[in-house]
């Protein structure tokens, strides 16, 4: 896992704000921020990296993606099985970036994630959502990256 800081943007949500600021620590215009599915395309692609940019609270993929998964093992099995993305960025609260390859995210995920059902109007599927951040998530991250 490697780590570096990048400058903090404003944008209308913390996610935008996080993408875009790793879009321009990369020197690119724009991320394709859920444009399409987690398995088409990854939200930034530069440098032989296929990146998938996550931030507090993120859910990994929307229920109505899970063909039916129910448990946390099931959906993290399809996603990892179909994802686009190569690599994985967690961005604090901070800015701070934490590069992760499928390996170190599933750990992350399987630490800080759970299974939550959407909402009736978006189905009521399971999916897997992350917990908000937290000083023991940050505290496990920089452990991680050393």
């Amino acid at each position: 896992m490697t780590t570096f800081q990048i400058s903090a943007v404003t944008a209308r949500n913390a996610g935008d704000a996080r993408e875009w600021a790793l879009c321009n620590y990369f020197g690119c215009d724009r991320c394709k921020h859920d444009a399409a599915a987690y398995d088409k395309a990854s939200d930034l692609s530069v440098n032989g990296m296929d990146i998938s940019i996550k931030a507090s609270a993120f859910t990994l993929m929307s229920g109505n993606l899970c063909d039916g998964r129910d448990t946390f093992d099931g959906i993290w099995e399809l996603f990892a099985e179909r994802t686009h993305s190569n690599t994985f960025a967690y961005i604090t609260n901070d800015f701070t970036v934490y590069m992760m390859n499928i390996g170190e995210f599933e750990r992350f995920v399987r630490t800080f994630c759970r299974t939550e059902r959407e909402s009736e109007k978006n189905g009521g599927a399971m999916k897997i959502r992350c917990r908000k951040e937290s000083a023991k998530m940050l505290k496990w991250l920089a452990a991680e990256a050393v």
